[in-house]
């Protein structure tokens, strides 16, 4: 009777101990996920906030510089666009130069990848309390310095704009537009901005009339 009421104690003591280790097992694998869950869906995309903000602020400066400097040389309408007239001074033919808007296209991305891999490389500022999700206190802390950005791809389109100034009077406009991929990387996530920045490159008023096929945008497709 002694023996198994020995025998009851330790089981229990053995099945209460083992219920023990598995709760604690299971309240540090629910802490765990609850700490990932909310550094997922609170801290990841404060930082990802902060770096699309700086991302589109780097990218529009970069693209400025580079078109600047491309542009530096005295790029004009005519070395870009060709107009032909015919014996009334109406325009009968407009055509790009894609000789001289492919290098021009290739300066600029150049420079762009350049001078916006050089302000990505520098880092990222981002307050230190924001890496511990409180919103409200998130632009305060001492900056850090995270290189969690870097440039994936950069492209660049011309395209034109007309716009009516008077009888038979037609403002020309030459555009570019500098696409660039960033991809910013967080542990755990990955995501990748496209920035969108268009410059003037150059403009022009027409005389005469202006086909149709070019008022929709046509000369550089």
């Amino acid at each position: 009777m002694i023996e198994c009421t020995e025998k009851n104690i330790w089981y229990k003591k053995h099945r209460k101990g083992k219920f023990k280790r598995c709760f604690s097992i299971f309240l540090t694998f629910l802490i765990v996920f609850g700490v990932i869950f909310y550094y997922q869906k609170v801290v990841v995309n404060q930082i990802f906030k902060i770096c699309s903000d700086y991302a589109y602020s780097f990218s529009t400066e970069s693209v400025n510089q580079a078109v600047l400097s491309s542009l530096s040389n005295g790029v004009k309408y005519t070395d870009l666009v060709s107009v032909k007239e015919n014996n009334n001074g109406d325009i009968v033919l407009m055509t790009s130069n894609s000789y001289k808007i492919n290098l021009l296209s290739r300066e600029i991305i150049r420079d762009t990848s350049g001078n916006l891999t050089q302000k990505l490389n520098e880092g990222i500022p981002i307050p230190i309390l924001t890496f511990f999700g409180f919103q409200v206190l998130s632009g305060y802390g001492k900056d850090v310095k995270v290189k969690t950005c870097s440039v994936s791809a950069v492209k660049c389109e011309f395209f034109s704009k007309f716009i009516s100034v008077g009888i038979n009077q037609t403002l020309h406009s030459i555009y570019i537009k500098v696409i660039s991929d960033i991809k910013v990387s967080v542990p755990l996530n990955n995501k990748t901005i496209t920035c969108e920045t268009e410059v003037l490159i150059s403009e022009t008023v027409l005389v005469g009339k202006v086909p149709e096929i070019y008022l929709n945008g046509k000369l550089f497709s």
